[in-house]
């Protein structure tokens, strides 16, 4: 049986990439001065990064026939998310508003900048991968 793509093969694949962007900036704000003594969290990169590679088993699968055990992957996926952008924002959240009160000057703001750019993708990531499980990646043709 031939298959169509469906909305949901694009709305994975902008999931993909909130998420790579999300776990690049991610990085990058663990190598900052201010943030550098905390390293990067284990939990947190495990999450992105599971979340990323259930991302492409999802999209791989929903290309063929889909089995029914791959109907967690969604759910994974998005709990996954959740739990690592969650991880993050914990980590983060009072050096956050030690910047934003106290120590506020140029190079703090510019390492707090990747922070914030970091869990705003993770957030939006977060939320299209729960719009995302709504939807097929592929369907029969008629």
């Amino acid at each position: 049986m031939k298959r169509k793509i469906c909305a949901g093969l694009y709305v994975n694949l902008v999931t993909i990439i909130a998420t790579v962007v999300g776990f690049i900036y991610y990085m990058i704000n663990c190598n900052t001065a201010y943030f550098a003594n905390l390293g990067v969290n284990p939990v947190v990169a495990g999450c992105i990064i599971a979340a990323v590679i259930l991302q492409i088993i999802l999209i791989v699968i929903g290309m063929k026939n889909q089995p029914m055990w791959a109907d967690i992957l969604p759910v994974a996926t998005s709990v996954l998310l959740m739990l690592g952008t969650i991880n993050f924002v914990s980590a983060r959240v009072n050096g956050i508003a030690a910047i934003i009160t106290f120590e506020n000057n140029a190079e703090n703001m510019a390492d707090l900048n990747s922070a914030i750019i970091s869990i705003a993708a993770c957030l939006i990531a977060t939320v299209i991968s729960i719009v995302a499980s709504f939807f097929d990646v592929t369907k029969e043709a008629a």
